[in-house]
C-alpha cells in the first residue's frame, strides 16, 4: 500500500445523510486508485443524539454502495481493524485530554475560569463597540498562583490562537488564508471535561497518520482552527480538500428534511447502488475523457484524479439521476435483473411463485430498456400478473374509435391464432405481412394489440410480451377488446 491514509468520520446521530455519501466516494476512490487506505471512524461524543443502531445503518449504507474499508470499529457483524484503533471517538477520550493538558504544559493553552456570565459581558461589549477583536480572556497570561488558587472550580480549556496568519494549501479551494484575529481563543475542552470536535478530530488523524481529508466545504472554517492545532501538537498537516455540498434540485443545501438526503431512500425508491456511486461522484468530481458520464465503480476508480476535484457546488438533478439508473439497468445481466426485480414484484402483491426462473428473465428482458428505476416495473407489467381493469381513455380514442376498429381485432385474432410458432420473431414476421398486405403502417396493427393486452399505448416490446403472455391469454384478452369495442358502439 502507498503511505495515503484518508478516513469518514460520521457521527451515528441518525440516518446517512447524501452528503456523508458523496464524501465517502470521494474518500474511497482516492484511497483505491492511488494504493492507500481508507479509515472508516465514528465521530460518538454527541451522548444524548449517537445510537449503536445507527452505527449499523452507517455500514448498511456504506455495504449498499459497495464501499469497503480498510481499517474501522467493531458494528453489526464487522469486526474492528486496524492498528490505529480505537475507531470510536468516544473510546479515544483520554488520548484528547492527553493532548489538551500537553498544550496548557507548552503554554500552547490555558485553564479559563471565566462564568457564562462573564463570557457574554465580553461579547456584548464586542458586539457594541466598547472592545475590539478577538475573545482573549484574563485568563490568558494568569500565573501559575492565580491557577491554583482557583482551587477545583470547574474551567474549560482554551487554545491560545497564535498570532500572525494560517495558509492552507487546499487541494480543492486553492490557496486559502487568515489573519488569526479573525479566531478567539477557543474552548478545546469543556467546563463538564469533555473534549470539544476540534481537539478530538486533530488529535484522533494526527495519531491515526491521516495524510488527505477530504470533506465538505462547510469544514473549511474549521480548517484554520485544526491547522493551527497540528502544529501546535506537533502533528504534520494532512493535505486538505474541501468540498462542496450537494444541493438539491433548487440549488439549496440539502436539507434532511427532504425526501432522498437519506442516502437508503433512494434504495427504497429503485436505484442502483453503482448508479449512486456514478452519480454523486460527478457532483465533485469531473473526468478527463470529455462528456463522459457513465461509469462502473472499478471504472471511476481507473479514472479518478483528486486534481479534477472541483470547487463548484453541482446541483442535484432527478431527470439526470433517473437517466443514469436507466443505463445502469441495462448493464445488468437478465439474470441479476431478475433477482432484484422479483422482491419488488412481491412486495407489490404478484405472485412469482409459480412462474419458472426462465420466465422470470425473459420479463426482466423485455422490460430493461424501459425502466428509469428497478420500482417501475410494477407499473410496466403488472398485466402479467392481472386483467387490465381499464383501458387507457386517450389510447381508446385513437385505435379503437375507428369504423373498422372491430374488423380490425378480429383479424388481429386470426394472426394470434395461426401464428406458428408463438413466438416473438415470428408474431413480428406475420403482424409485418399482413400490414403489407393491406397497405398500412405496421403500427395500425401493434397499437390496438397492445392496448388489448396490456390496456396501455406504451410498455415493453409487443411481440415479446405478447410470447411471454401466451397465445391462450393473448386471445382471452382480445376477445375481451372486442366485447369492449361493440359495446362502446364500435362496428365492423
Amino acid at each position: 500500500m502507498s503511505g495515503i491514509r484518508v478516513r469518514i468520520a460520521p457521527s451515528p446521530t441518525g440516518f446517512f445523510h447524501i452528503g456523508n455519501a458523496k464524501t465517502a466516494i470521494i474518500n474511497w476512490l482516492f484511497a483505491r486508485k492511488e494504493g492507500g487506505a481508507f479509515i472508516l471512524r465514528l465521530e460518538d461524543t454527541d451522548t444524548e443524539r449517537s445510537r449503536a443502531e445507527y452505527g449499523e445503518v452507517i455500514l448498511e449504507a456504506l455495504h449498499w454502495l459497495g464501499i469497503d474499508w480498510d481499517e474501522g470499529p467493531g458494528i453489526g457483524s464487522e469486526p474492528e481493524r486496524g492498528a490505529y484503533g480505537p475507531y470510536r471517538q468516544s473510546e479515544r477520550r483520554h488520548l484528547h485530554l492527553a493532548a489538551a493538558e500537553r498544550l496548557v504544559a507548552e503554554g500552547k493553552a490555558y485553564r479559563c475560569f471565566c462564568t457564562p456570565e462573564e463570557l457574554e459581558v465580553m461579547r456584548r461589549d464586542v458586539r457594541e463597540g466598547r472592545r475590539s477583536g478577538p475573545l482573549r480572556t484574563q485568563w490568558r497570561d494568569a500565573s501559575p498562583e492565580e491557577i491554583a488558587a482557583m482551587g477545583d472550580r470547574p474551567c474549560a480549556i482554551r487554545f491560545k490562537t497564535p498570532d500572525g496568519e494560517t495558509v492552507i494549501d487546499d487541494m480543492v479551494q486553492g490557496e486559502v488564508r487568515t489573519d488569526n484575529r479573525e479566531f478567539d481563543d477557543f474552548v478545546i475542552v469543556k467546563p463538564n471535561g469533555d473534549p470539544v470536535f476540534h481537539l478530538a478530530v486533530v488529535v484522533d488523524d494526527g495519531l491515526m497518520r491521516i495524510t488527505h481529508v477530504l470533506r465538505g466545504d462547510d469544514h473549511l472554517t474549521n480548517a484554520f482552527r485544526h491547522a493551527m492545532l497540528f502544529d501546535a501538537l506537533g502533528f504534520d498537516r494532512p493535505r486538505f480538500g474541501h468540498l462542496p455540498m450537494v444541493l438539491d434540485e433548487h440549488g439549496k443545501k440539502y436539507s434532511k428534511r427532504l425526501h432522498g438526503a437519506n442516502l437508503l431512500d433512494w434504495r427504497e425508491d429503485g436505484y442502483l447502488p453503482q448508479t449512486m456511486v456514478n452519480y454523486l461522484a460527478l457532483l465533485g468530481w469531473t473526468p478527463e475523457e470529455e462528456n463522459r458520464e457513465l461509469f462502473t465503480p472499478e471504472q471511476l476508480i481507473e479514472a479518478f484524479t483528486v486534481r479534477r476535484l472541483g470547487a463548484s457546488a453541482a446541483k442535484f438533478d432527478r431527470k439526470k439521476l433517473d437517466w443514469m439508473n436507466g443505463q445502469h439497468i441495462r448493464m445488468l445481466a437478465p439474470e441479476t435483473l431478475r433477482d432484484l426485480l422479483t422482491p419488488i414484484l412481491a412486495r407489490a402483491g404478484f405472485d412469482c411463485s409459480d412462474r419458472s426462473p426462465e420466465w422470470l428473465t425473459r420479463l426482466a428482458t423485455i422490460c430493461q430498456e424501459k425502466l428509469p428505476t428497478l420500482n417501475a416495473i410494477v407499473g410496466l407489467a403488472d398485466f402479467f400478473f392481472r386483467e387490465p381493469d381499464a383501458y387507457e381513455e386517450k389510447a381508446v380514442g385513437k385505435h379503437w374509435s375507428k369504423p373498422n376498429a372491430v374488423e380490425r381485432l378480429e383479424a388481429i385474432t386470426m394472426l394470434l391464432e395461426t401464428t406458428e410458432p408463438f413466438t416473438s420473431e415470428a408474431l413480428h414476421e406475420a403482424f409485418k405481412a399482413r400490414a403489407e398486405a393491406e397497405g398500412v403502417g405496421l403500427g395500425q396493427f401493434v397499437h390496438p394489440t397492445r392496448l388489448a393486452l396490456t390496456g396501455r399505448s406504451v410498455g415493453p416490446g409487443l411481440f415479446e410480451l405478447a410470447e411471454l403472455l401466451g397465445r391462450e391469454k393473448c386471445l382471452e384478452r382480445v376477445q375481451r377488446a372486442i366485447a369492449f369495442v361493440k359495446e362502446m358502439g364500435g362496428t365492423s
